[in-house]
């Protein structure tokens, strides 16, 4: 019977692979969770600045402003998040938190009753905390853009990512009134080029169900709305995982560690081989 001889390097380059494809396969399971955006197809990319501090803070911002009347961050604490945002406690607590009975060490529960809200919207307003994990980034940053004017609908809207949503266009006076509506939009050959005729003028057919702002009926242009909703996306992000930035700064120098002692353990290991020959 045959034996198999594993030096140390090749045992630890192997579980560096294994490793490599677990994390591969995690992260992948993790943006499976979040599925396809629905109506409005495949889901805008989102990548997150848990280092952008700004942003964070502009988020956690928009967030109790607009969202915390409803929408709870329960396994976060209010010191924690104004610490982690490098926002100075007394300022934080004077411009960001509206009760004054709040202390650093408090959950960030919400103040709306969940039976109260449920008979008011149909559900209770889920908890927010880990959203970003269950339902995806990409996800997350679609649906606060995909709101549009549906007179059918108990609040008067409905979303492309969400159909039927039970939650009202909180920031509706901010990105302004969105429709659907149709355009005739360029087809394309099947080289990926627009089709033309033979006097070299682009052939379009019509197509509807897009998204489009109404004319100065929002505070912010579409640029500046999509910047607020990065920002608040990019907060959601942080309260999910808030050792995230930190986890995966460390995780560089574990991989550079494992690099190092790889190469060293080759060497040693080719040491060891001039004995035997």
């Amino acid at each position: 019977m045959s034996k198999i001889n594993i030096s140390i390097a090749d045992f630890i380059l192997m579980k560096l692979i294994m490793l490599g494809i677990l994390v591969f396969c995690v992260n992948n399971l993790f943006a499976a969770e979040g599925g396809p955006c629905k109506d409005y197809g495949d889901c805008d990319k989102f990548k997150y600045s848990l280092n952008d501090m700004e942003s964070l803070q502009r988020g956690a911002s928009t967030f109790l402003n607009y969202c915390y009347g409803c929408h709870s961050l329960q396994y976060s604490r209010w010191g924690r998040v104004a610490k982690d945002l490098q926002i100075p406690e007394d300022i934080f607590f004077e411009n960001l938190v509206f009760d004054k009975s709040i202390k650093p060490g408090d959950l960030m529960t919400g103040s709306m009753p969940k039976e109260e809200s449920a008979k008011w919207f149909g559900v209770a307003p889920p908890d927010l905390t880990l959203v970003s994990r269950v339902r995806g980034d990409d996800w997350i940053y679609s649906y606060l853009r995909t709101y549009y004017e549906d007179a059918s609908k108990q609040y008067g809207v409905n979303n492309l990512v969400y159909p039927g949503t039970a939650m009202p266009n909180v920031l509706m006076a901010l990105q302004g009134n969105q429709k659907l509506v149709c355009k005739e939009v360029p087809m394309l050959a099947k080289n990926g080029g627009e089709k033309r005729d033979d006097f070299g003028n682009t052939i379009t057919k019509e197509k509807c169900g897009i998204l489009e702002v109404e004319e100065s009926s929002g505070e912010l242009s579409k640029d500046e709305f999509d910047k607020l909703i990065y920002d608040l996306t990019n907060f959601l992000v942080y309260v999910g995982e808030p050792a995230k930035a930190e986890r995966e700064r460390i995780g560089w120098y574990v991989i550079f560690y494992f690099l190092i002692f790889t190469a060293l353990s080759s060497l040693l290991y080719r040491e060891y081989q001039k004995d035997y020959h």
